[in-house]
């Protein structure tokens, strides 16, 4: 067996190591699970990208839709009663608002801190408990470059529906409804927003583990490449 072949040889060898460990940090594309749990109307269009402001809205949409089928069809009025302080109750009150204005119920916000200034039939009080986004999972060549970001957005809100006129209870729960898909490394950029923040996030690849994990399986096979080289240059 001369040099030449040798090396060869090894570098298969040793490249064929540097395969195993970096498939520990990626998985198959072949898994068709990962785009079908928790589908939402639309998310079955052919090349469509939604942002995690979209999916937020549309999960915070599905918890109102819920609700309201608790509620006699209109026509009827309904006061809206954000019983949270932050950014996500005010979006949760500008779906809730479309949903139920489009239903053909008529709309009241208290005016000051009191609402029995207003007279409507019912009472829609709300409070989201939380907005949960998270990449759990990177898919990647060798280890190395991003292919794919699994993603999950969950949104948690109490939701409270009663007569104004005597309080009588109509729907009252903690509802939950989660959304998971994988997102192409290309179109990742694009599904981000500023506008809040619950809806960007790190992915999983971010920490420093992860990256010397990187680094290392780079490494390895730059070191490699220089070692074949050096003995078939010999």
């Amino acid at each position: 067996m001369d040099s030449k072949s040798g090396s060869m040889k090894l570098l298969l060898a040793l490249v064929a190591v540097v395969l195993v460990a970096g498939a520990g940090f990626c998985r198959a594309d072949d898994d068709p699970d990962l785009n079908t749990a928790g589908q939402l109307p639309g998310l079955a269009q052919p090349d469509t990208v939604h942002t995690n402001l979209w999916l937020t809205k549309a999960l915070m949409g599905e918890i109102v839709t819920h609700a309201v089928s608790s509620m006699p069809p209109d026509p009827a009025s309904v006061l809206l009663v954000n019983d949270g302080s932050k950014q996500m109750d005010e979006l949760f009150g500008s779906v809730a608002t479309g949903i139920l204005r489009d239903r053909g119920y008529d709309l009241f916000v208290a005016a000051g801190d009191s609402t029995g200034q207003v007279q409507v039939d019912f009472i829609f009080s709300f409070k989201v408990m939380g907005v949960e986004l998270v990449y759990p999972e990177v898919g990647r060549t060798l280890g190395i470059w991003q292919r794919w970001v699994a993603r999950d957005v969950a949104v948690t809100a109490s939701v409270q529906v009663s007569t104004a006129a005597n309080g009588q209870l109509l729907f009252k729960d903690i509802v939950e409804r989660r959304f998971s898909d994988r997102i192409d490394n290309d179109d990742f950029e694009d599904v981000e927003s500023d506008l809040y923040n619950f809806t960007t996030a790190e992915t999983a690849g971010s920490g420093w583990q992860n990256r010397m994990e990187e680094i290392v399986v780079l490494g390895t096979l730059v070191g490699l490449i220089a070692i074949y080289f050096a003995n078939t240059g010999n």
